[in-house]
């Protein structure tokens, strides 16, 4: 909109142009000198218009601002990202802590009586394969499944999401012989890539399951995709097969999440190559 209060400016601007151009057609130095002084008119009363500067200037204030404000809630999102991976982290350190003190607790329940009437029995395997897997060192099934549950309930309580994928790599895809490959390199790939508040695990089937915490699904997305690339810079020949669910936009419980997550690894089994697939359930299915 054309603001009245640019008027004269206006005018002498054009006065100036308009004594400018006949200067330069006439040679004449009298015009030079009036269309210079008509352009510092204009100069200055565009200059001096009311609230022009200011504008400006508050256009760059309020543009610095919202830089300020983006900045200051990407930090507070980032500490409230940290403060819940460590949470994650504390959490999923007791419950180890705990299952190992209930197993061991039960152990010298049932160990101490016999001790009392028979010779003393050679001592117990460690029942710490209960927690962790011996061939890779990650968790174990009984461990995953104690643990997803409460992840859950933290997601929940803290609004954020989680993902369960499970990953699967083989070898000799397509063939009669097609096998799983050596567990412990894959392991140690999962861990490496993954970030220290998420969970690996080996399952009984042998199929890893991964709890990856406050990430949704674009997120779990490229985070399995990273780890496909990983294994087949790492471990040519191999395959690699995912599938993943997400709480809550496809499940709202553990159960559902890890169902899901199979079927859709299943799916994934179909193919001949690498694939990632995203379960098609929903969370009233």
């Amino acid at each position: 909109m054309f603001d009245r209060r640019a008027l004269p400016g206006t005018i002498a601007g054009a006065l100036g142009l308009g004594f400018a151009i006949a200067a330069i057609a006439t040679q004449e130095p009298a015009l030079v000198v009036v269309a210079g002084v008509l352009t510092a008119i204009c100069v200055v009363l565009v200059l001096t218009l009311p609230n022009r500067a200011p504008v400006r200037y508050k256009e760059r204030r309020d543009l610095q601002e919202e830089a300020d404000k983006l900045a200051r809630e990407n930090d507070q999102m980032a500490a409230r990202a940290a403060k819940f991976e460590a949470e994650a982290i504390a959490a999923r350190q007791q419950l180890a802590t705990a299952m190992l003190a209930e197993r061991s607790g039960v152990i010298g329940a049932e160990t101490a009586p016999v001790a009392a009437t028979a010779p003393a029995p050679s001592p117990a395997p460690s029942r710490g394969d209960d927690i962790t897997d011996p061939d890779t060192g990650v968790f174990t099934q009984i461990f995953f499944d104690a643990s997803l549950g409460k992840r859950i309930s933290a997601a929940r309580r803290g609004l954020r999401p989680l993902t369960v994928a499970m990953v699967e790599v083989v070898e000799r895809v397509g063939e009669p012989d097609v096998a799983q490959t050596t567990p412990r390199p894959v392991a140690e790939i999962l861990t490496d890539t993954l970030r220290e508040a998420d969970t690996v695990a080996r399952m009984d089937s042998g199929v890893f399951a991964v709890l990856l915490e406050d990430t949704p699904e674009n997120g779990a997305i490229w985070t399995l995709e990273r780890i496909r690339r990983r294994i087949s810079e790492d471990l040519p020949g191999c395959t690699v097969r995912a599938g993943m669910s997400c709480y809550p936009a496809y499940a709202f419980d553990a159960a559902q999440l890890v169902e899901q997550s199979l079927t859709a690894l299943d799916a994934a089994r179909e193919w001949r190559q690498d694939r990632i697939e995203v379960t098609t359930a929903s969370p009233e299915d």
